[in-house]
């Protein structure tokens, strides 16, 4: 390997690279030894694709970040001259704004007009996705992990200060509130303006959950393929309509390797079921298997269906089970933002036991989560902090910033197929109950690393939540102002960083 550099090498910053992402440091081999991306033939190829370039001064990597705090001021001002250059200084719709403001300031015989509020200012924009990665120390055997869970009702109210700030979630829960009964379309475009990654939207795929994803697979090569020596195989549960699916077929297809996915989803209304027929024209016919169930509804909080589903994967890959299983269920929580944490336990339990009867050991699990505020959530992360050789929670940059969405990317299953703790997990499943607790508050108390590591988490979360909450409001209010960012550059940004056309002539049929 060639020599790495140290943290505090002046000439760091500077180094040309064909990526345009920052060279590795003495850092980087403690963190990204075991990074998968690097197995994605489409990401060894783009290594290729670009000339030589300057890392972008204002994207926030590992080893930018002391930097960053030591010389906020002056990134800032390069920032602005790297991304929005030009002798004004403005982004367009502002740049309008202000000559106009100029032209009729030099006209004398006009009335002063009114003084409006002054617009947000921008501020350097994050294009970093956390990669801090938690590995169990204290693992343990599957047998005093069955039993550790508890399974018991939670209802007793969260303590905030246990694994987050009170006085930042009391905060989120009042901007949320303010603007709750705003009529939807100001709130809508509020939520636009005040969005810099609004315009990434759905990109070449059916929905915003594709560009989700291939977000994370850029980030955490969870589409590796083994060089095509082998069909690619995964798990969606809770998938409808489908973008999950789409992406994968289509990135493993898109380089010359071959695909296949198992998924399971609540038929019914015509937003959750599945929708192939919308698939890109360019992914392979009959590529993801639906799988409705014994009773045909898709309905997972039926354990029949969980085992009907398993034993149909594992028929399908001759009982090897799948090298991926991802879970984008979820509800409309519009209005009733604050109880989506407790409304979502009973979801993600049944999705954590779907993907424990068919992911192969070694495999990946990418999950969505909302807050992880209560214990009885904490409890789950805990659980799959034990079973995977490391998790990672964090949040795609296609992710709305003032929502509580949140991913959990967990790599290497430990234990294939543990059937005692699926037994003990379902029985869970057909409690009367929403909020399941699977282990106690003492078993969390008890590992002071991942408590610190979600705490932690919970509290970036919600400072970024209410920096976006608080934008979206003064858009409310000032419905004139434009945006603060350049959303079409940041655009082509993100799909080039996550190796997206940005204009593609495929037509769905």
């Amino acid at each position: 390997m060639c020599d790495l550099y140290s943290d505090n090498d002046p000439e760091y910053r500077s180094t040309q690279v064909r990526s345009g992402i920052p060279p590795p440091s003495v850092r980087d081999r403690h963190h990204r030894g075991n990074d998968l991306s690097r197995l994605n033939p489409a990401m060894q190829r783009s290594q290729h694709s670009h000339q030589h370039q300057r890392h972008s001064p204002y994207e926030q990597t590992r080893d930018s970040r002391r930097y960053q705090n030591h010389h906020q001021e002056h990134d800032s001002q390069r920032y602005q001259q790297h991304r929005y250059p030009g002798p004004q200084q403005h982004y367009p719709e502002q740049k309008q704004h202000h000559e106009q403001q100029q032209r009729y300031a030099s006209h004398p015989q006009h009335h002063e007009p009114q003084q409006q509020p002054p617009a947000p200012k921008p501020k350097p924009l994050e294009l970093r996705t956390s990669t801090d990665f938690l590995k169990c120390e204290k693992r343990l055997s599957l047998a005093d992990l069955v039993d550790t869970i508890e399974c018991s009702a939670c209802t007793a109210e969260p303590d905030y200060d246990f694994l987050s700030s009170k006085a930042l979630v009391d905060k989120v829960n009042q901007l949320r509130e303010n603007i709750r009964n705003i009529p939807y379309e100001l709130r809508t475009e509020a939520r636009s303006k005040s969005n810099p990654f609004e315009r990434v939207g759905n990109a070449i795929f059916m929905n915003r959950a594709a560009t989700k994803l291939a977000a994370l697979d850029a980030t955490f090569g969870l589409a590796a393929t083994n060089n095509g020596q082998q069909e690619f195989t995964f798990a969606d549960i809770c998938g409808g309509p489908g973008g999950f699916s789409e992406y994968l077929l289509w990135r493993v297809h898109s380089w010359g390797a071959s695909a296949h996915g198992y998924g399971i989803t609540l038929k019914g209304s015509d937003e959750v079921k599945w929708h192939t027929d919308k698939f890109r024209a360019d992914i392979p016919r009959h590529s993801l298997t639906q799988i409705d169930g014994a009773d045909g509804t898709g309905d997972i909080y039926k354990p029949d269906n969980i085992r009907q589903f398993e034993a149909t994967v594992l028929k399908e890959t001759r009982a090897k089970g799948v090298d991926l299983a991802v879970a984008d269920g979820g509800f409309d929580f519009s209005g009733n933002e604050a109880q989506q944490e407790l409304s979502a336990q009973r979801l993600l339990l049944c999705e954590v036991v779907t993907m424990l009867t068919c992911l192969k050991q070694g495999g990946h699990f990418v999950c969505k989560f909302f807050d992880i505020l209560s214990e009885s959530t904490a409890g789950l992360v805990w659980l799959l902090y034990q079973l995977f050789d490391e998790i990672c929670i964090t949040k795609p940059l296609s992710s709305r910033p003032a929502n509580a969405e949140r991913y959990i990317v967990c790599k290497g299953l430990i234990h294939e197929r543990p059937l005692q703790l699926v037994e003990v997990l379902i029985k869970a499943i057909g409690a009367n109950t929403t909020a399941i607790r699977v282990v106690s508050r003492q078993s969390l108390e008890k590992d002071e690393d991942f408590i610190d590591y979600v705490k932690m988490r919970n509290i970036r979360f919600a400072m970024k939540q209410t920096e976006a909450l608080e934008q979206m409001g003064q858009f409310i209010k000032n419905p004139q102002l434009a945006p603060l960012y350049d959303q079409e550059q940041v655009k082509r940004h993100c799909l080039n960083e996550w190796r997206l056309p940005l204009h593609d002539a495929q037509h769905y049929f």
